[in-house]
């Protein structure tokens, strides 16, 4: 990993000139009880990939990071709007290592901090218009929608398996594009376009990310399951109680007994550590956690393979390398 470990670092001037950048977006805003909880969530961090992607993208094709800020800044808005409600809808207690949102502050005040996240996500979106052309900034909106689209039609597919309990891994891996890929392939796409390229070399590379944002929510599931609660950010665990449909889940539904199933079912709901323990048992057992591992790495080498076929004139071959890097700590990181 100290490979890919430098990368982080690479990352660190991406995040500070988010960081500044959406500082100064929020600055002097009121009423105090929807920006408090909208800085209160900005302020935890995270890791602003997908920001940092979208201003790495812009780099690739020989733009100024400047140029995909506005973007960028619009993407992780979005992003944050997407947790907040998704939460809500989820009944998520911490995010980032913290009450969520509508735990600290009230389902009230949490909806409409989302509702105002969203809002200035497009109002973020609109200052391309001073910084690039009309087409360009035209081009990157529909990008946007069409992403925002996917997302709650991810979310829909999430509402329905929790409901009927039922999904292929087909429909599964589908899910996981909109939900999460969806939202990577529009970064990298959006921050070529602010960059300069032709508009299908842009889309070429959102589909590369699309495929790696599925590896990256493959691994992100595991970790959910592996990981340490303090570094992870949320309750090992949770994704079973809260009936998340996860490739592990998918994967063992398909193949467990009849008795095990009813194990698994039985856990979704109240959180129950001894039930979650079961069914983490339960998934080691049929090999799902082996499987979901060796799909993860089988995205992110999709998503790599075409990354590394950006090789024509006026693309930044440094920049490409520490993109795919990059890729690869992010999926194969451990925590």
């Amino acid at each position: 990993m100290s490979g890919v470990k430098s990368e982080v670092k690479f990352l660190e001037r991406y995040v500070k000139a988010f960081d500044e950048a959406y500082l100064r977006y929020l600055k002097k805003r009121k009423p105090t009880l929807l920006y408090e909880p909208i800085r209160d969530l900005l302020g935890r961090g995270g890791k602003r990939l997908r920001p940092s992607l979208c201003m790495m993208s812009c780099e690739l094709f020989g733009g100024d990071l400047e140029r995909a800020l506005p973007t960028a800044i619009c993407l992780e808005l979005f992003h944050n709007f997407s947790l907040v409600h998704d939460d809500i809808q989820d009944g998520s207690v911490l995010r980032r290592g913290k009450p969520t949102l509508h735990v600290k502050y009230g389902i009230p005040a949490a909806l409409n901090a989302g509702d105002g996240l969203h809002a200035l996500a497009y109002k973020a979106l609109l200052r391309n218009k001073g910084v690039l052309d009309l087409e360009r900034a035209w081009r990157i909106l529909e990008v946007f929608t069409e992403m925002s689209i996917k997302l709650v039609e991810g979310q829909a597919m999430d509402l329905e398996f929790k409901k009927h309990k039922k999904m292929s891994e087909r429909q599964l891996i589908e899910h996981l594009k909109r939900k999460t890929g969806a939202l990577f392939s529009a970064s990298a796409e959006c921050g070529a376009l602010a960059g300069g390229a032709a508009f299908e070399k842009a889309r070429e590379l959102g589909r590369c990310w699309e495929a790696i944002g599925v590896a990256f929510q493959i691994r992100d599931d595991l970790l959910n399951l592996t990981g340490e609660e303090e570094k992870y950010g949320k309750r090992i665990g949770e994704d079973i109680s809260e009936g998340k449909p996860t490739l592990m889940l998918i994967h063992c539904l398909e193949r467990c007994t009849e008795e095990d199933r009813k194990k698994i079912f039985e856990a979704m709901g109240e959180y129950d550590k001894r039930k979650i323990g079961e069914v983490i048992r339960v998934f080691r057992e049929y090999g799902s956690m082996e499987y979901a591992e060796r799909r993860a790495r089988e995205f992110l080498e999709r998503g790599v393979r075409g990354l590394k076929r950006f090789k024509a004139d006026g693309v930044n071959e440094e920049i490409r390398e520490s993109m795919v890097r990059l890729a690869r700590y992010f999926v194969e990181r451990e925590l």
